[in-house]
């Protein structure tokens, strides 16, 4: 793990369209949320974006953004291929302990309905329910982590 390089922001932006796909959404909903899903040099630069490597490999990367007590998981994507080989738990328990050592108390986010149980077996919990902006009518289940409750574990 090591922190992305502002010239990385492109290259991770496509590697978190390819791994939407990943889900059995149609080519239009995909359309529809590839303006959503955006990451800058700039926002590389100023908030915590993470990558794992594989090698020389990009696998996969997130992002943490902090709101006082609460950390956000802003992103969090895999290649395709690589989903459900325990990368994603890796990549997860990252952005956990970066939130808590920056001090927040929660993390915080909107999952991708077919991830809820992977969150769930992060030790998330659904709080709520957050409206879609790339469909009317559907949402994502916003989910959240206690910090307090877990020691820090700063080799993740």
């Amino acid at each position: 793990m090591r922190r992305a390089r502002p010239g990385e922001a492109d290259g991770l932006r496509e590697l978190a369209h390819r791994s939407k796909a990943y889900w059995p959404y149609s080519p239009e909903f995909l359309e529809a949320v590839r303006p959503m899903l955006q990451l800058s040099p700039r926002d590389v630069q100023a908030q915590q974006v993470w990558v794992m490597e594989m090698g020389e490999r990009v696998a996969g990367w997130h992002r943490v953004t902090f709101h006082g007590p609460r950390a956000e998981l802003e992103d969090l994507w895999l290649e395709p291929e690589l989903i459900g080989t325990g990368l994603g738990r890796r990549l997860f328990e990252h952005a956990r302990a970066v939130a808590q050592q920056v001090g927040a108390r929660y993390l915080e986010w909107d999952a991708e309905p077919y991830a809820q149980g992977f969150y769930e077996a992060m030790g998330g919990s659904e709080i709520g329910r957050t409206p879609s902006v790339a469909e009317p009518g559907r949402t994502l289940p916003r989910m959240r982590l206690s910090l307090t409750q877990l020691p820090a574990r700063p080799d993740a």
